[in-house]
């Protein structure tokens, strides 16, 4: 199959014949998976089937199928050589006027016997095909371009972070796909994609609010508000609207995630004053009046 090396083939084609070539036995055949070629020859499968369909076309290679198994692939050296590189070889005679050996002279006789070659069992050379489900496990496998989230991957995401909203778990699973699916080549494969997702998810933040709105936010719903609660170590009071504990989880937030102490009281020293003296004393009671005037060096 050395005549192969010799050919005129455009370069791909022949790359794909000379693997062929290396695979085949003394009769020019062999089954290797295109799969195994698509590796010798560094292309894609695609690209190596459409060789071989145009060397079946040109004469070169024959296909046939090996008891249902695989394919049989039958090379033809004599469509890609020269003709008198396979040519019968010529008897030469010898001169009419040549002379002959002695009529009288006794032939010798010849006893062949077989040599060791002919009883040697033939080996046929047969490529190591590794099984596809062990290779396939060892290399990995891209993510498929319709993958969807699955409620048992959303469920874990949830648990992961409390403060995720299913909305956001979306979110991040379309970021997930679209990060992997535009990998190229091997750093798009992975062997175990649930347990990538897993990582994905620890490595994301907690959902962090912020003044804009949007999907995601921990106020777009009264659970997500209580979480946020949780997380800044309030809890809604008795009879207390869930709009006031907002304004709550918020003052924390905007107070860098610690309770706001309560807010001072508005009524002012003076204010106090007026009150007070607003008030008509019961009976003119001198020491009454003295006493309530004393209270005013009490306030803050």
């Amino acid at each position: 199959m050395s005549l192969a090396w010799k050919t005129d083939l455009p370069s791909g084609r022949k790359m794909v014949l000379l693997a062929l070539c290396d695979n085949a036995n003394d009769q020019g055949e062999c089954y290797p998976s295109v799969g195994a070629i698509a590796q010798k020859c560094s292309m894609g499968e695609r690209t190596v089937q459409q060789h071989i369909t145009d060397m079946e076309a040109a004469g070169i290679v024959r296909r046939g199928l090996r008891n249902g198994r695989s394919t049989v692939y039958k090379i033809d050296p004599r469509s890609f050589s020269t003709p008198a590189e396979f040519a019968p070889p010529q008897i030469r005679h010898p001169a009419v006027s040549a002379p002959t050996p002695a009529e009288s002279a006794s032939v010798p006789l010849q006893i062949s016997h077989p040599t060791p070659a002919d009883l040697a069992p033939r080996t046929i050379k047969e490529p190591s095909i590794e099984p596809s489900s062990k290779r396939q496990r060892a290399r990995g496998s891209r993510l498929l371009e319709d993958w969807a989230l699955t409620k048992s991957w959303g469920d874990w995401a949830l648990e992961m972070h409390p403060t995720w909203t299913p909305e956001h778990v979306r979110l991040v699973a379309d970021k997930f796909r679209d990060h992997w699916i535009s990998q190229p080549g091997q750093r798009g494969c992975k062997t175990d994609w649930q347990a990538t997702w897993r990582n994905w998810c620890r490595n994301e933040k907690p959902l962090v609010a912020s003044k804009a709105g949007g999907q995601g936010a921990w106020w777009a719903t009264d659970a997500s508000t209580v979480a946020k609660g949780v997380e800044l170590g309030l809890m809604p009071i008795a009879g207390e609207s869930m709009p006031a504990f907002k304004g709550r989880v918020q003052a924390a937030i905007d107070n860098g995630g610690q309770a706001p102490p309560p807010p001072r009281s508005r009524i002012t020293r003076s204010d106090r004053a007026e009150e007070v003296r607003g008030k008509k004393p019961e009976g003119l009671n001198l020491k009454a009046l003295i006493k309530s005037k004393g209270m005013l060096d009490d306030l803050p």
